[in-house]
């Protein structure tokens, strides 16, 4: 009975992996779409979905939880603050707005004829008439501690009643997780608020139960620049803790090739707190050309606030750091801003103010020049020491060691170079066996000694060395990207191809822009016989393309030897990532 049992336990045991095998093999089938969850997070958005889906759900990426008694109040800001400037700095951003209307004054239209300039008097004079339209009680509600059992997320964070003392999270802030000193700021706090986020999302957004989640699969699409202790604690936060039956990791910018269609491309990303850019080629990301820069659309608004100001705007009580202003003000600017040469003179721009409990107001009011300043700091960075933090250029930085992967490149690097180090004094040893001279063969012996290791020291690899820092304007940081790839070859096929995605890509006329820029600087050598700049392909919302092509690719054939399951992960650990993901880890 006991052999008969054993047996059958054996047979079952058997059958079970052999299920979950066929089930991975079959992920790619139209039927397990289904079973697909594509999350992508960002620094002020969260877009989730099933693979079958047409569009992920998208909501604002934060959570606010009521104040302990007596505790510490921690609220982060929808827009990035604005910073009182120095007398110099002042100086600075007008002087360089000023320059930029000089700019538009010269520029053509597509016609070839001039294009007239609006000046900041005659925006001012236009709206110093301009009273507000006063409309019926407004029917929001602010959202109070008696109705919340334990947190808000998404878009209802927004409406936390200022009074009660809600503590404001965004786990992401600049493409990377939010880790802080204050409240909630340590890496277990932002785990637990993204578990809590994606867990709400999932289960009532997507309809589908927790219990349910050992039936799907994620993918979690990441930042081009990653932090690998993040990453491994993100893979666990998926398979142990929202008990995913499989997951993989993509980086946002591969997955953008894949919902573009595009077999190679230099992708630049707008997000609302970080411009990227990196060259992609054949699915992989060239680590060399990674750039990360802290400003986006976030920067954007702020500008466009600043310039609103100096125009006489009409609305004088408006606070940026109150939610709802700032989301209004980023409604404007999505709306209205834009880089269409044709586009001139005076526009009309219309808006409610509305806030729960009081009056609606309408307001119309003229703007001028002012909608294509605020886009146009892409290229003059420094308007955005508004914003006052330090935007110069990231790279993939060396990776700390981690004791759960003893033989990563650090010890690849560190075994090298003794083995160097080793054969050198063999090689030195042998040699002052032959010479009768020992002093001077030690010492040569010595000398070539430091060289090597000095080099090997300093050699890790031009990919493994953190980027040069400066402040890049758009154009100069995708020229800065296509410079470091590895061959001329693969140079003149990303200047033939630029691929515009994120949120901060929408302003009309932004590729016409950059296209011009591009030309007056691609070296010679590189030109290529068109440079081609891409945004919205297919007619997607160029915030989407990295969330549909993630979509796109977990259904793939090849795709289906990267994921990783929760027993697997718990028995191998991060060491999977280097055998699994689909990135240089």
């Amino acid at each position: 009975m006991s052999s008969n049992a054993t047996g059958n336990t054996r047979t079952q045991s058997s059958h079970a992996v052999s299920d979950t095998q066929d089930e991975f093999k079959v992920m790619g089938s139209a039927l397990t779409t289904k079973k697909l969850v594509i999350i992508h997070p960002g620094s002020k958005h969260l877009r989730i979905g099933r693979a079958s889906d047409v569009n992920p759900h998208t909501i604002l990426h934060a959570i606010a939880r009521p104040r302990r008694k007596n505790g510490p109040l921690h609220r982060d800001p929808v827009l990035i603050p604005t910073v009182v400037l120095s007398k110099e700095n002042k100086v600075l951003v007008d002087e360089t707005y000023q320059s930029m209307r000089g700019t538009l004054q010269s520029c053509l239209r597509s016609d070839g004829t001039p294009r007239p300039a609006t000046s900041v008097q005659q925006v001012a004079t236009s709206n110093k008439q301009c009273t507000p339209i006063q409309g019926s009680i407004s029917k929001l509600q602010l959202v109070t501690k008696s109705e919340v059992e334990d947190y808000i997320i998404g878009d209802q964070v927004l409406y936390a009643h200022p009074m009660d003392q809600f503590n404001v999270h965004f786990p992401f802030r600049h493409g990377d997780l939010n880790i802080h000193s204050g409240v909630g700021g340590s890496l277990s706090s932002v785990l637990a608020d993204l578990e809590t986020i994606w867990g709400h999302c999932i289960v009532n957004l997507l309809e589908i139960p927790k219990s349910e989640l050992k039936h799907y699969r994620a993918v979690l699409v990441i930042p081009d620049i990653y932090n690998r202790l993040f990453l491994k604690e993100l893979v666990s936060l998926l398979l142990t803790h929202l008990g995913f039956g499989g997951c993989f990791l993509l980086q946002d910018h591969v997955a953008a090739t894949f919902g573009a269609g595009l077999g190679a491309a230099c992708v630049v990303d707008l997000g609302d707190q970080k411009t990227s850019v990196s060259c992609v080629e054949d699915a992989l990301s060239q680590r060399a050309t990674r750039i990360r820069l802290d400003y986006g659309g976030s920067d954007i608004t702020q500008s466009f606030h600043y310039l609103l100001q100096r125009a006489g705007f009409p609305y004088k009580e408006c606070q940026p750091q109150h939610p709802l202003d700032g989301a209004l003000l980023t409604r404007i600017k999505e709306g209205y801003c834009h880089l269409n040469l044709d586009f001139c003179g005076l526009r009309d721009v219309n808006f409610v103010v509305e806030r729960p409990g009081v009056s609606t107001l309408r307001y119309h009011v003229k703007v001028g020049d002012e909608l294509l300043l605020a886009p146009l700091g892409l290229f003059n960075t420094e308007v955005f020491a508004l914003t006052g933090q330090d935007k110069r250029g990231q790279g993939q930085a060396n990776a700390s060691g981690d004791p759960e992967d003893p033989h990563d490149a650090n010890y690849l690097r560190e075994t090298s170079r003794r083995a160097h180090k080793e054969a050198l004094e063999n090689q030195s040893a042998s040699a002052a066996s032959m010479d009768t001279a020992e002093n001077s063969t030690n010492t040569g012996g010595q000398g070539e000694e430091d060289l090597v290791v000095d080099s090997l020291a300093a050699d890790a690899a031009p990919d493994d060395q953190p980027q040069q820092q400066l402040l890049y304007s758009l154009d100069q940081a995708i020229l800065h990207s296509i410079e470091r790839c590895s061959s001329d070859e693969m140079k003149r096929r990303m200047y033939s191809c630029i691929l515009l995605v994120g949120g901060g890509a929408k302003f009309e006329g932004l590729s016409t822009w950059l296209h011009n820029r591009l030309l007056l600087q691609i070296p010679f050598q590189f030109r290529p016989e068109q440079t081609e700049i891409i945004v919205g392909p297919k007619e997607m919302d160029p915030s989407m393309v990295a969330w549909k092509g993630a979509a796109i690719m977990s259904c793939l054939e090849s795709a289906q030897e990267l994921w990783i399951r929760p027993a697997e992960w718990k028995k191998i650990g991060v060491r999977l990532l280097r055998e699994r993901a689909p990135f240089y880890w």
